[in-house]
């Protein structure tokens, strides 16, 4: 009886307590006292996460997004296509809302303009990419992922072209009139060629997270990588409404705008809170 006394008194106990839903440890100090040590209680935004992560959406991680010009720039993004979207219906409804869904739709374009200040010289980046291309060993998917960053070059540079005279850098006229309609094709070829890709990728993710006790880490870059898939595949709509061609629908590219832009700040909101 005295040995099991003293094993029980050397171990460490826990004790549940239901009332506060904390748990105690209780173990011997060097010097033969008992120490009694309660966890920190948990934070109250602990139960709030960022999705397919684990940090924690608290106001630390809200400001270290904001300060982000890119996550900055993909929110613009959610607000302009959220104004199309309130534009889109209300111009279509009776009263006097028609005049309010006119708001939106000049609310929607100025944000549009917003953005474009945040996107220049956003094409440096791509360098950055032919690393990664170098180091592919699928000489097929390498030569994919290098016509991959020369289509990203191409489609942002001739936007930010446009973007001289849409924010009034250029004046009106300077610019050949279909400059923004071609450059919109480079967008429309460049959503092709990033479906190439990423299909590729989400491929892979697929195959690392269903092999067997694949970790929670694999899984989680497998559903990034099927939810970039499916941006690309918004971007393609709606770079289909942008080249204006005849099949396009606006409905379906305000909706894929506002679906691209979800996926895009969560992306950016990820990698900067890594």
């Amino acid at each position: 009886v005295h040995s099991l006394a003293s094993a029980s008194l050397t171990g460490t106990t826990l004790l549940a307590r239901q009332g506060g839903a904390m748990s105690t440890a209780r173990s011997r100090g060097s010097d033969g006292r008992v120490v009694e040590q309660v966890p920190p209680s948990p934070s109250p935004t602990a139960l709030l996460r960022f999705p397919l992560s684990d940090k924690e959406l608290n106001l630390k991680a809200v400001n270290t997004i904001l300060s982000s010009a890119q996550s900055r720039e993909k929110a613009l993004k959610i607000v302009q296509y959220s104004a199309k979207l309130l534009a889109y219906c209300l111009v279509r409804a009776a009263g006097n809302l028609p005049s309010l869904g006119k708001h939106f739709e000049g609310l929607a374009k100025n944000l549009s303009t917003a953005r474009r200040f945040f996107k220049f010289f956003r094409w440096f980046k791509h360098f950055e990419d032919i690393a990664d291309a170098c180091a592919e060993k699928d000489s097929s998917f390498k030569q994919l992922l290098y016509l991959d960053v020369a289509a990203n070059l191409v489609a942002d540079v001739a936007e930010d072209i446009t973007s001289l005279e849409k924010v009034g850098i250029l004046k009106k006229g300077v610019l050949p009139k279909r400059t923004e309609y071609y450059s919109n094709w480079c967008q429309l070829v460049l959503a092709v060629v990033e479906i190439m890709v990423s299909r590729i990728k989400a491929q892979r993710a697929r195959e690392k997270a269903s092999a067997p006790g694949a970790s929670l880490e694999n899984k989680r870059k497998n559903s990034l990588a099927q939810l970039e898939l499916s941006k690309y595949y918004s971007d393609l709509v709606k770079a289909f409404w942008d080249c204006e061609l005849s099949f396009a629908n606006e409905f379906a590219f305000i909706l894929s705008g506002l679906f691209a832009a979800l996926v895009s700040t969560h992306k950016y909101a990820l990698k900067v809170l890594k």
